[in-house]
């Protein structure tokens, strides 16, 4: 009997309108479903208005008709395009096997319209933060609210975002926790080193080390203003 290789189940981490589905050998990050309403809608709105047309095309007057013409022959088109790429597409694709790292264009997906294309040995490093810290890009922390990027760094200095983790400022340990787990196995996969922000421990224990250092300097500045005297 020929035995017949099942792959493992994708594991899925919710970030900011996308999710990371994790594989050992490719990761996805993708439109979460909740995208899908926006084109549904449309494509409902276009449908509708086509059967008005059909039904109504004897009673309705020759403006409305026009109308909703043109609202059936924009949505529809545009809606089903936003369809697939909810259903199939991808913004961010990092695979084993093309040994690149790919960022889409975000409207048509699923390898149209390529960005951004980086292959694994161009890859310093990836760094988890939080937006709006020191050497983040754009954003500043927003107190309500925690955000936890997940950043490619090249090395070439480029930074490229392949998603974030946004929560309640309260809940901010479970947002950092998803960032972490994507960027661990991005890291994984792509043989990059990965860089996490400094523990609240450490962040204490440096701010009082730079205390010590300033109350040092300001001692030995004192003592020399007195000899000088």
């Amino acid at each position: 009997m020929t035995s017949v290789l099942i792959a493992p189940p994708a594991t899925t981490v919710p970030l900011n309108r996308r999710v990371a589905l994790l594989r050992p050998d490719r990761i996805d990050v993708r439109p979460a479903r909740a995208a899908l309403l926006g084109p549904l809608t449309g494509f409902a709105l276009g449908l509708g208005s086509g059967i008005a047309i059909w039904f109504g095309m004897a009673v309705l007057p020759l403006w409305l008709l026009a109308l909703l013409l043109i609202i059936a022959v924009v949505t529809i088109p545009l809606s089903g395009l936003g369809t697939i790429y909810a259903l199939l597409g991808a913004h961010v694709v990092i695979d084993r096997a093309k040994q690149s790292a790919t960022w889409q264009q975000g409207f048509l997906g699923m390898g149209v319209g390529t960005t951004e294309l980086v292959p694994f040995w161009k890859v310093e490093q990836i760094v988890v933060e939080e937006a709006g810290s020191a050497g983040a890009n754009p954003g500043r922390p927003v107190e309500e609210f925690a955000q936890w990027r997940v950043v490619l760094v090249k090395k070439s200095g480029k930074r490229l975002e392949i998603g974030v983790a946004t929560t309640a400022r309260s809940l901010g340990a479970e947002a950092y926790e998803r960032a972490r787990v994507v960027a661990a196995a991005v890291a994984e996969l792509t043989g990059a080193p990965l860089q996490l922000p400094p523990s609240r421990v450490e962040m204490k224990v440096a701010a009082s080390e730079r205390q010590v250092a300033a109350e040092r300097a300001r001692r030995a500045q004192t003592k020399r203003r007195r000899k000088q005297k």
